[in-house]
């Protein structure tokens, strides 16, 4: 019997850990790939290429990922200052610290003013000096609509909800993606989504919160607050 003990234990230890590493896989669905944020912030922005380097900021941090999101590595980005955005020009990727606009009366948010910049695709950040703001705020990314190949606009759809009877503030709410041609498009949970971006290969990703099962004044995350990523697994037309 003693002879049985150990091995039986080590089997018991190997499982809780296999179980553990199962809890890590990445949920499926048959249109998305999700990828969840290393740490519990919203998504903020996204860049790059799922089947190559992926970089996303949680808003006062940047990771990168060479495997669809299995490891994360932290960048170099020490900054205070909250990030919006990305926006690569020519080799060099910008990260984008201000924002102008807002999702009311369904005009354009975009993230402004660069403050760090990357050479390898956001795993190492240098503070930005030798730029000038321009009267339009250029350089700048459009956060809550994006633009394929073809033209086809893709944005976040808003619900604006007055706070109470009269009220001139609002809960807004984002509840899916729209296209300037008519289609709409779902995504397997609630959440509140921040920016939309297409690769190459006109596929969109979708930023946002983790998923919610409580709205307006019953805002609750369903579990943890690890943002979440979606990744059309076919071009969008």
């Amino acid at each position: 019997m003693k002879r049985l003990l150990l091995p039986a234990i080590l089997v018991l230890i190997l499982s809780g850990c296999q179980k553990d590493s199962e809890n890590d896989v990445q949920p499926e669905d048959k249109d998305w790939y999700i990828l969840t944020s290393p740490d519990n912030r919203a998504i903020q922005a996204v860049h790059g290429d799922i089947d190559g380097t992926l970089v996303i900021t949680t808003n006062f941090k940047i990771y990168q990922t060479k495997d669809r999101g299995k490891t994360w590595q932290t960048a170099n980005y020490t900054s205070p200052i909250g990030l919006f955005g990305f926006l690569k020009q020519q080799d060099t990727l910008l990260a984008l610290n201000g924002q102008l606009g807002s999702a009311l009366n369904s005009s354009t948010a975009y993230a402004v003013t660069p403050s760090h910049y990357s050479l390898d695709e956001g795993a190492t950040w240098k503070p930005y000096r030798n730029w000038r703001r321009k009267a339009d705020w250029e350089p700048k990314t459009a956060l809550n609509r994006v633009t394929n190949s073809i033209g086809t606009e893709y944005s976040i759809d808003y619900l604006l909800t007055p706070k109470s009877p009269n009220s001139t503030s609002f809960y807004v709410e984002s509840v899916g993606i729209k296209t300037s041609t008519g289609r709409t498009l779902s995504l397997p949970q609630e959440h509140q989504l921040t920016s939309l971006y297409i690769d190459s290969k006109s596929r969109l990703y979708v930023t946002g919160s983790a998923p919610l099962c409580g709205r307006r004044d019953k805002f609750a995350f369903c579990g943890e607050q690890n943002g979440t990523l979606y990744v059309s697994k076919n071009p969008q037309p």
